[in-house]
């Protein structure tokens, strides 16, 4: 199990570092092309711009803003987290007016105790071209309701089983996110996250493993892949900054040795999801500055 892992919990630094981040004067590191992780399967998560896309008037235009200037960088792929207020068929032609496809999206896909209209989630998926979907954070987060038993994670895990199922027979693929607390909330010789993947199937249930929440947490991401291997699908490819309070940091710029990590992903990773939380209020933060040496650094990085 996992737990076992949890001994290095007084997290000090993934050891070795990863191949240096290239420079970001081309868009999409074009120099670095066909040496790296392929653009098709490299995807950006739209949170990375949640501050900047905001809300109220314009949030539509900011949005599309965010796609066109994604696209000229050379993305290919982006992972929305809402569709500000289009409808999946507006949003879908938005994406394809600039050449963009919808690799995964987050959405609240509800809990044991607060079912969300999955019908409803999988035809707006199947109209945006989207397989993979989950919510972007699992049940029991410190912001959300508390699963304070482990019978209570099992209900949950149950129910995403569910979803699942009804996702799988539509074509889709349900997916969990983590973050760290899934890893550090323990039940006897298991985590949390042990539990969701003893109590949903295989065949309906995947992982989206974010590598920096699993570093947070005081795990090797390697040690994860090594248990449970291809039920995990998809990577959030976000760094580590342990000089600064283990803050996330730019990719390329922290101490997770990527490499390592997509080596041991092997071949099931779908895609590698660039991603930089929003740090609300801090004018210093550029997102756009981050998803372009994501971008950069994905397409030179061998492994």
């Amino acid at each position: 199990m996992l737990l076992a892992a949890l001994s290095a919990v007084l997290f000090i630094g993934l050891a070795g570092t990863a191949t240096a981040a290239p420079p970001t004067t081309s868009p999409g590191a074009s120099d670095c092309a066909g040496r790296g992780v392929p653009l098709s399967k490299i995807s950006v998560q739209l949170y990375t711009f949640a501050e900047y896309i905001g809300g109220g008037a314009g949030e539509q235009a900011r949005h599309e803003e965010v796609l066109r200037r994604l696209a000229e960088m050379g993305y290919r792929n982006v992972e929305p987290f809402t569709l500000s207020g289009w409808t999946a068929e507006e949003y879908r032609a938005l994406l394809d007016e600039y050449g963009l496809k919808a690799s995964a999206r987050h959405v609240d896909v509800g809990t044991h105790t607060a079912p969300a209209d999955i019908a409803r989630i999988i035809e707006d998926n199947r109209v945006l071209g989207i397989k993979y979907f989950g919510s972007g954070s699992s049940a029991g987060a410190p912001w959300m309701q508390p699963l304070p038993t482990e019978a209570d994670w099992v209900a949950y895990a149950r129910y995403l089983d569910a979803v699942g199922e009804q996702a799988r027979k539509a074509g889709q693929t349900l997916m969990i996110h983590n973050h760290d607390f899934e890893f550090t909330r323990v039940f006897g010789d298991r985590t949390a996250f042990d539990i969701l993947m003893a109590n949903t199937q295989k065949k309906n249930v995947v992982s989206q493993l974010d590598l920096y929440w699993v570093s947070r947490a005081g795990l090797d991401p390697v040690d994860v892949l090594e248990e449970y291997g291809n039920r995990i699908q998809l990577f959030h490819v976000k760094d580590l900054n342990p000089a600064l309070g283990n803050r996330i940091e730019i990719v390329g710029r922290g101490t997770i040795d990527f490499p390592e990590v997509f080596a041991a992903g092997g071949g099931s990773t779908r895609y590698f999801v660039v991603e930089h939380d929003p740090r609300f209020g801090d004018p210093t933060f550029d997102p756009f500055e981050a998803a372009e040496e994501g971008l950069a650094y994905l397409t030179c990085t061998t492994y």
